[in-house]
């Protein structure tokens, strides 16, 4: 456990990240399950052995060019053995001496001077480089990792070939296409022995035109009119799956086989996962976020699955009897789809060669059976009634033909969210949910991208009429059919549009219908008696077909109010330069700032805290109060204003000053052919865009999109910071906050945000409980009597802070540098805040935002009793 605190980070709400094997675990339990697991201590082993290899190595160069590698290992075996030499393969100018101990790389190195061939070699110590994790040797394919990704991204012309080369680096390739229908026809056949006339669809991912590496393998058992099971038939024995993923082109070798003992059982290490030399790539994991870590997603791998007992996995042809005659049972209660699922289950476990880890989840909203499958590294899961799945994914294939601007603009933005811990499972938008909200946003062009559901079901033939479940599912399955878009934008700045247009949505009071390509008022109720069962929420978005099913009920209300501060903070950098024009100075440009994952902090930064109903300006005073009173911050205000009207657009001030802008925004004019992004319906136009004005050191909004090389903060200001109970020049205290707030609503500014800089001392969010019951503890009567008003709450906190204060025993003095500085921003059109880091050096700021988001709602709430 020596090596827990540099393998390890902590993560909000208790989870952790091992960064050696990039997986991610919810609690402190799993935690140490996973560090005691054989891929960890695999990994520590190597890393070990690494290291130890650089330290007995040497770097040497400045040898002839016909100097070889043997020549190399003769000459520095007069220093000690020799263990290997590495030669540059492409110019042959390097190498790298492992020398088979310590001592020995020190008598190389303590050599004044070496010679070979009759010229002077140059040696050094090896550079000690950070581990890094090996690469998969699976042809199955891989996710590009961070710096391939920079690498390919930055070569090409413009952000349309970016996208475009995105959707290359992360679609399945032909290979992988090909061997997950070879799973689907071995799955099939298995099948087909046990219920003649069933077809195997595959949905989801791997059909719908958006797949990605390592996407899951979902499928739907089609079982037609089947009333009931037919009697157990007798497995016919077949070649082995090896034999029969070596013939893909004959359907007629993939028979069912039984599975052995040691085909249900997962394999006991690496090496035994390649029966075809293929090995189970480990999956990218997204940044983690309080959500994300709540909603408990961790793995999306087979050791994720909980383990099956060795009776599960050697029940064989007894197992599918009992699963038979449960499946005969009489119907009734919902026996009969928990029976066919053990049945389903079974059948997977016992006669498809290659599958264990099997698991049925009867209790999920559409009932599937999860199976790993060894050989070719997939997982997935079987669903008997998901015919309506089937559909959507046809129709998401169909909207990718008819405009190939789809598919880039799809992947960019499942990509952009993904690192902005947006989407995944619990809480989180799922990759159907935010695919749909991007159909639906080119719906809504002017003059529209894709044609909304309704047009597509008048233009369906005859033989395309489906209804399933009571739903019209129709539509032409042609994309030739239909008449292309007139709209002709291209990609980047159909990507700028989408995150302004998100941005200003008003996700809780309206439904998005993809079915009428418009939003839907829901304050006097749903629109049709049909809907039912649509469940309303922060955010809602209707299923094309389903229309009692919203896609995005799972979402809560923090998780869509970070999303349209992201979707605002990146709607703000697609109008710099940055974004635009490719960089002749090195500089991240186009998507790369976008798709680059944001710090836990950013994550947190962008999380809004919700205030309690008041008038917006008695909420600013009394947060005011509460900073600096109750938390003993010393503040600095500022204020975000719109722009005036005819204010160019352009990237908000980083480093340079407002002159320095104006430059840019005058190279970025129209005159100069420059073509600004349009707005959308209900979106703020080039007059009405919001301005970041920086005063008094506030941050700007798009600070988490800056590349590495710059710098993630505005500098600090140089005024003076409000001590505990000093006043802003100009400021009498929160009566004049309040006065001055109210001016403001006077100019017709009243949505305008407020912010604060702020600056803390002292860890006056540890600890705070029990200080406030001691203080209780040691209350007189005569004080506890004003308990319950405002004032008294606050002089109780007030005191909690400073008995804080005084328990540290290293107490920094007022001209020190702070502990921490962050920026408060309270927003009147949003009812909430958010909390900016601006100088976190000790990473505090994750533990201050969570104090934050439970402690400010309810101190508002006493303030103003």
């Amino acid at each position: 456990m020596a090596a827990v605190g540099s393998d390890v980070e902590s993560l909000p709400r208790g989870a952790f990240r091992c960064r050696l094997c990039h997986v991610t675990t919810a609690n402190r339990p799993s935690l140490d399950a996973h560090l005691g697991g054989r891929k960890h201590r695999h990994l520590v082993e190597l890393r070990a052995a690494r290291k130890a290899q650089g330290l007995r190595s040497v770097f040497v160069s400045g040898f002839p060019r016909d100097v070889d590698s043997t020549q190399l290992s003769e000459y520095f075996q007069a220093f000690g053995p020799v263990a290997s030499v590495v030669m540059d393969k492409d110019k042959g100018v390097f190498a790298i001496v492992e020398m088979g101990d310590v001592g020995s790389r020190e008598a190389v190195l303590s050599q004044p001077q070496h010679s070979l061939g009759g010229q002077r070699l140059r040696v050094r110590p090896r550079e000690q480089k950070e581990f890094q994790k090996p690469a998969s040797k699976s042809p199955k394919g891989a996710a590009p990792d961070s710096h391939q990704l920079a690498t390919a991204l930055a070569e090409a012309p413009d952000v349309g070939a970016q996208m475009a080369k995105l959707v290359g680096l992360r679609e399945l390739s032909q290979a992988e296409r090909q061997l997950r229908s070879l799973v689907v026809a071995l799955i099939q056949e298995v099948f087909t022995e046990f219920f003649p006339g069933c077809v195997v669809h595959p949905f989801g991912s791997s059909i719908n035109s958006f797949d990605v590496h390592d996407c899951d393998l979902d499928l739907f058992l089609d079982l037609g009119d089947l009333e009931e099971p037919p009697p157990v038939p007798k497995a016919p024995e077949s070649p082995s799956l090896d034999s029969a993923l070596a013939s893909p082109l004959d359907p007629q070798a993939l028979a069912c086989t039984p599975a052995s003992s040691s085909d249900s059982q997962p394999p006991a290490s690496p090496q035994d996962s390649e029966a075809l030399d293929f090995e189970i790539p480990s999956s990218s994991v997204a940044p983690q976020t309080p959500d994300s870590a709540l909603a408990s997603e961790t793995l999306a791998s087979p050791q994720s699955l909980p383990p099956a007992s060795p009776l599960q996995e050697d029940r064989g042809e007894g197992e599918l009897g009992k699963a038979l005659e449960l499946a005969e049972a009489p119907k009734g209660e919902k026996t009969e789809q928990g029976a066919m699922l053990e049945l389903v289950g079974s059948i997977l476990r016992g006669c498809v060669p290659g599958v264990y880890r099997v698991q049925t989840v009867p209790s999920a909203r559409r009932p599937v059976v999860k199976f790993c499958h060894r050989p070719s590294g997939l997982h997935g899961d079987v669903s008997l009634s998901n015919r309506l799945a089937l559909h959507n994914s046809r129709f998401l294939s169909l909207c990718s033909e008819l405009d190939e601007r789809v598919r880039p603009l799809v992947y960019t933005l499942r990509c952009w969210a993904q690192g902005r811990g947006l989407t995944g499972s619990g809480p989180l938008l799922n990759n159907y949910a935010l695919t749909l909200l991007v159909i639906y946003f080119l719906q809504t062009r002017d003059p529209p991208v894709l044609p909304t559901v309704s047009q597509l079901t008048q233009k369906a033939g005859e033989g395309e009429q489906v209804v399933v479940d009571g739903w019209d599912c129709s539509f032409p399955r042609d994309a030739s059919r239909l008449e292309p878009s007139a709209n002709k934008e291209p990609l980047s700045s159909l990507l700028a549009q989408f995150f302004s247009c998100v941005s200003c949505w008003d996700l809780r009071g309206s439904l998005l219908s993809l079915r009428e390509g418009q939003a839907l008022p829901v304050a006097g109720g749903l629109p049709s008696n049909r809907w039912e069962g649509l469940r309303l929420g922060p955010m809602n978005l209707q299923d094309p077909f389903d229309l009692s099913h919203n896609v995005a009920a799972n979402v809560t209300s923090r998780v869509a109010g970070r999303l349209q501060n992201c979707c605002r903070a990146a709607a703000s950098y697609c109008r710099s330069l940055q974004y635009q024009h490719r960089s002749s100075r090195g500089r991240d440009w186009g998507l790369l700032p976008l798709l680059q994952p944001s710090s836990p902090s950013a994550l947190l930064s962008a999380t809004p805290i919700p205030f309690p109903p008041a008038p917006f300006t008695q909420l600013t005073a009394a947060l005011a109060q509460v900073l600096r009173e109750a938390l003993g911050c010393q503040l600095e205000q500022g204020t975000k204003r719109l722009r005036p009207e005819g204010g160019g657009t352009g990237d908000p001030p980083r480093e340079g000053s407002r002159k320095r802008l104006k430059i840019d925004r005058q190279k970025n004019s129209p005159e100069d052919g420059e073509q600004e992004p349009q707005g959308c319906a209900g979106a703020p136009s080039g007059e009405g865009l919001e301005e970041m004005v920086t005063e008094v050191g506030e941050a700007t909004q798009d600070w988490a999109l800056q590349s590495p090389g710059q710098p993630a903060a505005p500098p600090l200001p140089t005024a003076k910071l409000l001590a505990p109970g000093e006043e802003q020049p100009g400021h009498a205290g929160p009566q004049a906050a309040e006065e001055g707030a109210q001016v403001e609503t006077k100019k017709g500014a009243s949505l305008s945000p407020v912010s604060w800089r702020c600056a803390l001392w002292h860890r006056v969010w540890q600890g705070r409980r029990r200080a406030r019951r001691c203080l209780q503890q040691q209350a007189t009567a005569g004080t506890a009597g004003g308990a319950g008003t405002g004032v008294a709450w606050l002089a109780t906190e007030a005191r909690v802070t400073q008995e804080l204060r005084a328990l540290g025993s290293a107490e920094q003095r007022p001209e020190a540098e702070p502990l921490l500085t962050f920026v408060v921003s309270a927003s009147q059109a949003d009812q909430a805040l958010t909390v900016t880091p601006l100088q976190d050096s000790q990473g505090l700021f994750p533990d201050l935002h969570h104090f934050l988001q439970v402690f400010l709602p309810q101190a508002l709430r006493s303030l103003l009793k």
